[in-house]
């Protein structure tokens, strides 16, 4: 601020006392307990604000309102005009009428962008209901091994996975057998598919490994995959055709791939990943146990 303005700083004193003037209202007799010299420093105060209040001001300028009156019609016309919804124009023709060609391409890309948004939603829902349905098969199919464990001394359901021995060096692995279940009651036949796969061959591709670790698994204790949704490189890997190892499982659409752990949940997700191993293939990590999922 300019020096030549320092006289009119308040003081402390001078600013305590205007504090307390605006807490009451600039009302004197409402302070108490006052010295002779805090009240005539109020006083004084209340004079200089006096001034301002006995300040001349001109009356504001008719030119000045009507300006500002027309500024606010402009303002609330725009804001109208953007509220408003325009209907195609009509062209008048010896027959009655006919609509403009750009307004018709016009209505016909918002018909055509309703129509793929509509078909969208429709088709992830779809999606939707075909997984939640595959993960309900599932889970039948887990009770299922469950229960034919407990009554078959812990053991499991296999079968003898020969068209992949050789992804396992002519070593035969063993594959569970989920049929079996089905055969013997402990789940029906559609809960061995999932409603997205078709029902062309087998709906689920599952856990594949050679006799020796099916029995360190066990000891182990650990989570791992039962099954899942069906392998969609298995046939190309057995050809020797060139395939990504992340592609996900075509049942679901975008949601990927639902697979049963052996503790009984079911989970799902894009990835065809679990805890780093890629479960379509023998990736060849160095791991105790190798998911490998087949059908």
């Amino acid at each position: 601020m300019s020096k030549g303005f320092d006289h009119l700083k308040l003081s402390k004193a001078d600013a305590e006392m205007l504090d307390q003037l605006v807490d009451v209202g600039f009302e004197l007799a409402q302070l108490e307990y006052l010295s002779p010299e805090d009240t005539q420093r109020a006083n004084s105060i209340l004079k200089t604000l006096g001034l301002l209040d006995a300040y001349p001001v001109e009356d504001a300028s008719d030119t000045l309102i009507d300006a500002t009156l027309a500024r606010i019609d402009q303002y609330e016309a725009k804001r109208s005009a953007r509220m408003q919804i325009h209907t195609p124009e009509l062209e008048t023709t010896k027959r009655g009428f006919r609509i403009r060609m750009p307004d018709l391409i016009s209505v016909a890309a918002m018909i055509l962008i309703t129509f793929s948004v509509f078909a969208m939603l429709t088709n992830s829902a779809r999606n939707q209901s075909i997984s939640n349905e595959c993960a309900s098969n599932m889970a039948m199919v887990g009770h299922g091994l469950f229960n034919y464990a407990s009554d078959h001394n812990g053991n499991t359901p296999t079968e003898q996975a020969t068209e992949v021995a050789s992804l396992f060096g002519g070593i035969v692995p063993d594959r569970t057998d989920a049929e079996v279940l089905a055969t013997e009651g402990y789940c029906e036949h559609h809960h061995l598919n999932c409603p997205g796969h078709g029902g062309q061959g087998r709906g689920f591709s599952y856990q594949t490994q050679p006799a020796a670790m099916w029995d360190e698994m066990h000891s182990r204790g650990n989570v791992i995959i039962i099954m899942s949704d069906q392998n969609p490189v298995l046939n190309k890997m057995l050809a020797n055709q060139a395939f990504d190892p992340l592609t996900p499982s075509p049942t679901h659409g975008a949601f990927g791939q639902n697979h049963l752990r052996d503790d009984g949940s079911i989970a799902s997700g894009a990835a065809p990943v679990f805890g780093g191993d890629l479960i379509w293939i023998l990736d060849g990590k160095n791991r105790g146990i190798d998911i490998f999922l087949t059908h």
